[in-house]
Order: structure tokens, then C-alpha cells, then sequence
């Protein structure tokens, strides 16, 4: 854990409560309740829709229907996490004590969310848009084809990003360099819906240009990411993050065998072994299917969120630049060049001596002990291709 003095934390906790209030009551309370009141005057969601539908804006009508029960489902689960912390305390007399428990188990669960949000607001900031538009011109003349607006081509032009979103969120799992930006997403202990906000500043810029490297050279225009396949992945990658508290199973019945469901993504966000490094896609599991890396939620392996870093998750440094701060130590211990850039560029947990406690081996141990556990895309297609080999032969 990094240390912080108290005076710190007491600035933290203040800004915590000031954004917590803020963003609450400015961004969802008020425009949820305006909404709702428009909507049963028939206008708002109704309205909206129905324009939308007229214009043929399906995935449009489909964002709004969806964005909708995200913001009910937000609010849900902030109540319940606010009803769990009175109600842990329900017996006790009203003391500083009994006070500064009931902010403890607020501040354990959204805190981090909270002040990851209103962190990025005092930075100046560049747009991702912009890194799209920066890089688009150089890496569209290495574009072997450039497709077009057919029906098709919204097909093939979504599995090129979903492509591209695995390619980089398997990168920023398996390097450590990169895991510093994307650790602070997996830091919280809980999943909410809020935790979809929690993001290091910095992480999109980079995920933006890794993502554009493999979109122009596919030949998928910009033209075709904004508004539709980007309004998926924004909608979609934030319902996937509901937790228990708001979709108590998450698999979403039948579904679940053709999309990424909040089952799956809770699997993403587990620091269990068998669970690590998997569902690295947002709407469609093609790709995690096909790389070997879906892995489904087994009753019998209860899921622990968080990383598995000791940290404190309620103090700001320690969960938003910890990793940083832990890598940055590591690098300057290290002994040679060779290993200081190989910490630089190894799975996080490697060591020169050992790469025993990265989440590969980790994984491995596991199912040594567990191989009934051991069911994954790729090892059935290997069994499958397999067993034809067998029988060709």
C-alpha cells in the first residue's frame, strides 16, 4: 500500500463528498427526474424514440432505450450501497463513531469512482476524437481496402473494432507499462455501474491510437465509428459493468451465448486466478472466443474483485498512480538495463527470477490443481481440431 498522511485523506474525503453531491444531483438526479416528468407529459423518451424510428436511427432509438436504464440502474445501486451502509449500523447509537462507519463503507464502494471522475476536470485534456482525426490520414495510405456504406460493411466494420478493443485490452492487461494506466478501472473491491467511470486520464489517448493503427489499415472509415459503433461501445461497455446489486445473475438468459453480458465482464474484473486476463471484448465475444480468452462464470468460483496488489482502494494515490509508484520502484532496483526495461514491458508480477506470480502462470497453477475448471474456447478447439486429426489419420 502506498501511505498518505491524514491531512491528505481529509482533502480527499472533502472533494469526495463535494463531487460525490455534484455529480449526483447536477448530472443524474435532476435530469433523470426532468426527464421522466417530459416523458410521462409524452414527450422526453417517448418522443425521442419515436423521431429516432421515423428517421430509421435504430442503434440511435436502441442508445437512448439503453442509456435510460443505465441511469435507473446507476441510482439503484448508489441507493442500495447507501441502505447497506445505515443498515450495517442500524443497532448502534448515533456516535461520531457510527457516523464515520457508514462514510467508511460508502467511501470503500464509489469513492474511488467519484474522485476518478472529478480528478480529470482540473487537467487539460485532449479529445480522443481528435487523436482519431490526428492519426486517421497517416495510416489510412497503409489501408488494404477501404470499404463502403453496405449493410454488410456495418458488419464487418464492428468486428474490426471489436478487434481493435481486444488487441488493446489485452495489451494493457499482459504489459506492465500499460497495466499502470488501465489498473485504476480494476482497483475498486466492488462493481457498480459506476465503476465504468474510473479511468487514469491518460489511458485513452493511447487505447484511441492503438485502436485507429488497426481500424485504418482495415479500411474502416471514420465516417462509420461516429456516431453508431462508438455510441454501442459507450452504451454497451457501461451496462456490462451493473453489478449484483442491480442484475443479480447478469447472464441475461439465452443472450449470453451471443453477447458480452455483465456476467462476463464481472469474470474481467476478478482478481481469481481462474479469472484473470479473460472478456477482453465489450459487445460481441468473437474475438475472446477465437483467441482463447472467454471465459464464462462458474457458480462454484465466487467472484473477488479488485487487483491483486495489496492497496488501500479509499486513498486516492494508492489506487490511481499506485501502480506507477510500485512499477517506478521496481525499475530502479532492478539490476542492468535489461531488467529494468524488461519490467517496463513484461506482464505484470514478472520478475527477473521468476515470472511465477504473472496472471499466465498464476492461471496455470490454478488449473493444475482444479482441471475440471479448465474449459475455454481455445482449449476446445484445440481438442477438437485434435481428435479430426486422430480420425484423418
Amino acid at each position: 500500500m502506498i501511505p498518505t498522511n491524514k491531512y491528505w485523506r481529509w482533502v480527499e474525503n472533502a472533494v469526495f463528498i463535494y463531487a460525490f453531491f455534484l455529480i449526483i444531483s447536477r448530472d443524474w438526479i435532476k435530469p433523470f427526474f426532468v426527464y421522466l416528468w417530459e416523458t410521462l407529459q409524452g414527450k422526453g423518451l417517448i418522443t425521442g424514440v419515436q423521431e429516432q424510428f421515423k428517421e430509421g436511427l435504430f442503434s440511435e432509438s436502441f442508445l437512448v432505450i439503453l442509456w435510460e436504464i443505465i441511469i435507473v440502474f446507476t441510482l439503484w445501486e448508489i441507493g442500495k450501497v447507501i441502505y447497506e451502509a445505515f443498515k450495517s449500523e442500524k443497532n448502534k447509537p448515533w456516535t461520531f463513531e457510527k457516523g464515520s462507519s457508514i462514510f467508511k463503507y460508502i467511501a470503500k464502494t464509489i469513492k474511488p469512482t467519484f474522485l476518478a471522475t472529478f480528478f480529470p476536470v482540473f487537467l487539460p485534456k485532449l479529445i480522443q476524437l481528435d487523436v482519431f482525426k490526428m492519426v486517421e490520414p497517416f495510416f489510412n495510405k497503409f489501408s488494404f481496402h477501404v470499404i463502403h456504406f453496405h449493410w454488410y460493411s456495418w458488419i464487418y466494420g464492428y468486428l474490426i473494432w471489436e478487434l481493435s478493443t481486444w488487441v488493446w485490452h489485452y495489451c494493457f492487461h499482459r504489459v506492465r507499462m500499460f497495466w499502470c494506466f488501465h489498473s485504476p478501472h480494476h482497483a475498486p473491491n466492488d462493481l457498480t455501474l459506476t465503476t465504468a467511470w474510473v479511468h487514469f486520464f491518460a489511458e485513452g489517448y493511447i487505447t484511441t491510437f492503438m485502436q485507429w493503427i488497426i481500424l485504418s489499415i482495415a479500411g474502416v472509415p471514420f465516417e462509420m465509428i461516429f456516431p453508431v459503433i462508438w455510441g454501442i461501445e459507450v452504451g454497451w461497455g457501461t451496462f456490462i459493468h451493473a453489478g449484483e446489486r442491480s442484475l443479480k445473475k447478469g447472464r441475461l438468459g439465452f443472450l449470453k451465448h451471443f453477447l458480452i453480458t455483465p456476467s462476463h465482464h464481472r469474470v474481467h474484473h476478478a482478481k481469481n486466478p481462474l479469472y484473470m486476463d479473460t472478456n477482453f471484448c465489450t459487445f460481441l465475444p468473437f474475438w475472446d472466443w477465437l483467441f482463447g480468452t472467454l471465459q464464462p462464470l462458474k457458480d462454484e468460483v465466487k467472484i473477488e474483485y479488485g487487483i491483486t496488489r495489496k492497496m488501500d482502494v479509499t486513498n486516492f494515490i494508492d489506487f490511481y498512480f499506485g501502480e506507477f509508484i510500485v512499477l517506478f520502484s521496481d525499475v530502479k532496483n532492478a539490476k542492468g538495463i535489461k531488467n529494468k526495461l524488461l519490467y517496463l514491458v513484461k506482464p505484470p508480477g514478472w520478475e527477473p527470477e521468476t515470472n511465477e506470480h504473472t496472471a499466465a502462470e498464476v492461471r496455470k497453477k490454478f488449473l493444475t490443481q482444479y482441471p475440471g475448471l479448465d474449459a475455454t474456447s481455445k482449449k476446445y478447439l484445440f481438442e477438437k481440431q485434435f481428435k479430426l486429426n486422430r480420425q484423418v489419420s
